[in-house]
Parts: structure tokens; sequence; C-alpha cells
């Protein structure tokens, strides 16, 4: 057995608890969201919950995903076993759980190919392999320095827009009496009661579609995202930190899905702007307007590059 294999194995004798449990209840909120979308009956009362305990458990596994990495830190215990299993758990609770749910949202019935139901599919896979290529491909640009971007909407960043939108639906649905439900349902934007396949759909499910493929595109994208967990455990100017304690009483006074669903949403709205703005600036000054800075400083890693050095893939997603 050669010495680089006895290092491998070595490395597996022991594992760190606290990070480990943390990414393990990362990936538990996610089969959570998924069977939660399975359980999901339109037009039952006894299931009306269930779309919206499933985003909420996505969101829960935001919260283990922010703190595994900074607690192995910490605790000086990361290291490539973490990482690995971090983004195997960020596939399934950012990448599948949030495609499920849309599609059970949207669809109303379990359904692959029949008339109507290969549009859901396709939004489907194509959302959970978007964000299965994003987290690859951060493994493969990050490095170790704290940074306040990420280049491309973060997969988290997704599966919040997306299961935003989905707690906002369902909210909208289980207390119509509220302001904002009633002018939905005025309009006919939500339609309350139960459906089956795409001829029934209302216009905000139609858009939840359009929502969840284009997450699927900036996830793949060069469009510049501010890193929210560095920002939070970092230091804020004073306009800022204004900002967020504004956005931390919206939390207390306004209903939890609404805040979720216009907070998520101008956070991916704010970055196209300011994508749009960099495009503008650049065709002003003279230049491509898609010019990448970054694209145009990193390394081609292709066939090659030294494929044998033991590099893991970094913490983060």
């Amino acid at each position: 057995m050669n010495e680089k294999l006895q290092q491998r194995l070595k490395r597996l004798k022991t594992l760190p608890v606290f990070p480990t449990l943390l990414t393990a209840g990362n990936l538990a909120c996610g089969i959570t969201a998924v069977l939660c979308a399975a359980s999901y009956v339109p037009g039952s009362p006894a299931h009306s919950w269930m779309l919206l305990i499933g985003a909420s458990a996505v969101f829960v596994a935001m919260i283990f995903d922010m703190f595994d990495g900074k607690v192995a830190r910490m605790t000086r215990t990361a290291g490539p076993f973490g990482a690995e299993l971090d983004s195997l758990a960020d596939v399934v609770s950012f990448g599948v759980a949030p495609a499920i749910l849309v599609h059970r949202l949207v669809l109303g019935q379990p359904g692959v190919f029949a008339y109507g139901d290969k549009l859901l599919w396709f939004v489907t896979v194509f959302y959970a392999v978007m964000a299965a290529i994003r987290l690859a491909r951060y493994n493969v640009e990050h490095s170790d320095e704290a940074t306040p971007w990420f280049r491309g909407l973060p997969s988290p960043g997704a599966a919040a827009l997306v299961c935003g939108w989905v707690m906002f639906h369902q909210y909208a649905l289980l207390y119509p009496d509220k302001l904002i439900a009633r002018w939905l349902a005025d309009t006919g934007l939500i339609v309350p009661g139960s459906w089956s396949g795409l001829e029934s759909m209302d216009p905000f499910r139609w858009a939840l579609v359009g929502i969840t493929v284009g997450a699927g595109l900036l996830m793949v994208s060069t469009v510049r995202y501010p890193h929210a967990g560095n920002t939070l455990f970092g230091r804020l100017s004073f306009r800022s930190m204004i900002m967020l304690i504004m956005l931390i009483a919206g939390l207390v006074i306004v209903p939890f899905p609404y805040v979720l669903f216009f907070g998520t949403s101008g956070y991916v709205a704010w970055g196209l702007f300011r994508g749009s703005y960099e495009v503008w600036r650049n065709w002003r000054q003279g230049r491509s307007p898609l010019t990448d800075e970054d694209e145009e400083d990193a390394d081609d890693l292709g066939e090659g590059d030294d494929q044998g050095k033991d590099v893991g893939p970094a913490p983060g997603r």
C-alpha cells in the first residue's frame, strides 16, 4: 500500500463531530422538504401546510449550511471530507428539494411524461442540474481567502428565491382573508382550490416556473452577488447596519413568508441590476459588454493541469 493511500485512509479514521452533525442537519432538512412535497395534496386541509413546511425546512438547511464550515474552521477541523459532505448535502437541500417543491406546487400531482407534465419535468431537472454545476464550479474556483462576492447566484440564494415564492403562494391560500392574499385572488393571480395539470395554471404559478428557470441560469452565470454569510459575520458600515436592523424588524412585524418573498426577490433583482450596470459601463468604456475580469484571470482547469495533486474541494457552495 503506497504512502498516499495510507494518508487518505488515515484521514477517515476520525471525523469532526459537531461540523459533521451540522452538515447532516442540512441534508436532513433537504430530505424532509422532499418528503413534504411528496405528501402534498392540493385542496386537502390536512395537507395544506406541507409545502409551507417543506419550504421552511430548506431555509433551516441554510442555517445549518451557514454554520457548519465556520464551526469547522473555529475548531480547526476543516478538511476535504467536510467539504465533500457539504457539497453533497447542498445538492439535495438547495438543488433537488426546491425543484421538487415547485414541481408539486405547479403540477398538483405526481407526473412525469403525461401530456402537460413534460414541461415541469424539464424545469425540475434543469434547476437541479444547474445547482449541481454551480456547486462543482464553486468548489473549483473557490479559495480560502474571504470574499464579499459570489460569482453567480449562490445555490442557497437560488433556493431561497424559489422557496420564498412557494411559501408566499401557500401562505396566501392558507390565509385568504389577508390583504395581499385577497388582492391576489381578486386580480386572478392566485386561484385557490385544487388543480391538475398545466391547463389550470394561474399566472402566479406560471411566473414561478419562469423564476425557477431563471434562478437555474443565474447560478451558472457570472453575475455577482454579495456573500451574505461573510456580511453577517463581518463588519458593516453604519448605513448597512441600519438597513439590517430594519430588515430584522420587518421579520417581526410582517408575516415571515412575505418578508422572504420580497427579500429574496429583491436580492436577486439587485444583482441583476448591478450586473446590467456593469454591462452598460463596459459598453460606455468601449470594452466588450460581456467582459468578465475574473474569467480572464482564471486558469484553465483542463487535461493539461496537474491532476495528481491531492486537492479536495474547498468548503462552500
